[in-house]
């Protein structure tokens, strides 16, 4: 553990030391994509407590003071980037380079579930449905990559539509979030809204098929199909690495995006959710056959035109988007990725949200504390991060609208007898939530949706029995993908009701 905190400090160091090569980098093309490449121009100022009526119903209170402030920070931070619907675009909130009044595919993405809990319910349902209704053969199946708050792609990374910034990753990003979106809501316009609808769709079968982005073709592909606009069509996340024609985070995202329509065409009843499963994991066994590299005990990260690997960024995506399974190989891939000092702070605002996730609870921490002191804190995908880091991360809380499901799971570094943590009126299945967690070892929990939930009240540890309002019941156990052992019971919670669990 000591020797795991020590990297986590180091990251944190060692970012003040490499600021001035992510402004140089944000020189050559932060022009062009909205991350990994550093830049922006000057902080947000502090708009107080603003928002919707949901994110002023939204409290956060702590027995850690450090945890209580960084959310407050990221909550004021994040609303300070939301836009009430008085722009040509509609309701939108900053998720791109500061300065650039504009949305990306990839960070609106990665912040969407923050944003529902900050109650910008409206914001999010508009971007996802400006980036679907964008999509066009003349892009070659692509979309805006980047929409201003005026509606039009923007100027920093598109001058027409055969001449734009794109990285493949993104049309499966943008399904992969309108699944999490529909399971934190409830909302069904994610599953059947004809625009989404026709994106998931042209994204799938039309855009994985003109990119040469198939299971069996994807490890021949050359990474230059358009070869004078090589801005276009980047297979990665990664901006930096060139001569690329594939990476592991590009097929970690298809595999997410695959798996994510799969479970929507089940939820609708479409028949055909196995075959799109079976698809997915067809990109997944591609990552533990082709990818794995048992000499450093992780993926490899790019594959260059002449066939041959290399390393470098793009690890975080592996466990962004659930594509890595096996046991030993997530912990090797966590192992690689602390051993890293350059991270970035867009890939620094996943790892609360993944640490806890993967149960290297010390090292979340420790960002969650230091976060708003960091060099380029101001990106907003950082405190929309750390908002989701400390809901879903720390308190464990996680909806499911398609089992009709809240799990809570608390996750406080070495509680004291007095520690606890409240968030009171998450937004979140068409309603609101309440959830105590006093220690690791009690919750309340507060249903104020419409409908009845199961509520799964679990804990860390193998557990006999956990009382329910003062009825002892028998658990369940089930481990999780690092071999922890989770004790758990489901208990009905009518509208309304309070509903308390407890170890004895």
């Amino acid at each position: 553990m000591k020797n795991k905190k020590m990297l986590c400090v180091k990251i944190l160091n060692d970012i003040k030391c490499i600021c001035l090569w992510m402004l140089l980098s944000a020189m050559c093309c932060g022009c062009w994509g909205c991350s990994d490449s550093g830049g922006e121009s000057g902080e947000k100022p502090d708009n107080g407590d603003e928002g919707p009526a949901s994110s002023r119903n939204l409290l956060f209170n702590s027995s850690d003071k450090k945890l209580e402030s960084t959310f407050y920070w990221g909550k004021r931070t994040a609303l300070s980037y939301a836009h009430d619907g008085n722009d040509p675009v509609g309701y939108w909130y900053e998720a791109a380079l500061p300065g650039r009044n504009a949305f990306c595919m990839r960070d609106a993405s990665h912040q969407s579930i923050a944003a529902e809990i900050l109650g910008l319910s409206k914001h999010n349902f508009n971007i996802m449905e400006k980036f679907a209704e964008n999509i066009s053969e003349a892009k070659d199946w692509c979309t805006h990559w980047e929409i201003d708050k005026d509606n039009r792609p923007c100027k920093a990374d598109y001058v027409s539509d055969d001449n734009f910034w794109y990285n493949l990753n993104a049309n499966f990003d943008i399904i992969f979030a309108c699944w999490r979106l529909y399971e934190w809501t409830g909302d069904e316009r994610y599953l059947k809204n004809r625009k989404l609808a026709e994106f998931f769709d042209l994204s799938i079968n039309t855009y994985v098929e003109h990119w040469q982005l198939r299971p069996d073709n994807i490890m021949s592909r050359k990474g230059v199909m358009h070869s004078n606009l090589s801005k276009r069509g980047i297979p990665s996340y990664v901006e930096t690495f060139g001569g690329m024609a594939s990476s592991s985070d590009l097929i970690a995202t298809i595999y997410g995006g695959f798996d994510a329509y799969a479970k929507m065409r089940t939820v609708l009843g479409k028949g055909d959710g196995g075959e799109y499963q079976a698809q997915a994991e067809a990109y997944r066994r591609l990552l533990e056959e082709e990818w794995w590299n048992s000499d450093i005990n992780a993926y490899h990260t790019f594959r260059r035109d002449n066939g041959t690997f290399a390393d470098g960024e793009g690890l975080t995506y592996m466990l962004w988007f659930n594509a890595a399974q096996q046991t030993e190989r997530i912990r090797g891939t966590i192992t690689k990725m602390m051993e890293r000092t350059s991270w970035n702070i867009e890939n620094i605002s996943h790892f609360p949200l993944l640490w806890y996730r993967y149960n290297y609870i010390e090292d979340a921490y420790e960002i969650l504390k230091n976060i708003s002191t960091m060099n380029r804190s101001s990106y907003p995908e950082v405190s929309y991060g750390m908002i989701e880091g400390i809901i879903s991360g720390t308190m464990g809380i996680v909806p499911s609208a398609s089992q009709k499901k809240v799990i809570t799971l608390p996750k406080m570094l070495n509680p004291d007898a007095n520690a606890y943590l409240q968030a009171e009126n998450i937004p979140m299945l068409q309603g609101y939530i309440t959830v105590r967690h006093d220690g690791n070892k009690a919750t309340k929990f507060v249903n104020n949706t419409p409908g009845e939930l199961i509520w799964q009240a679990a804990y860390m540890g193998e557990i006999a029995k956990i009382t329910i309002d003062g009825e002892q019941r028998n658990t369940q156990v089930r481990t999780d993908l690092m071999g922890n052992k989770i004790s758990y019971v489901e208990v009905k919670v009518p509208v309304g009701a309070e509903i308390q669990a407890k170890i004895e």
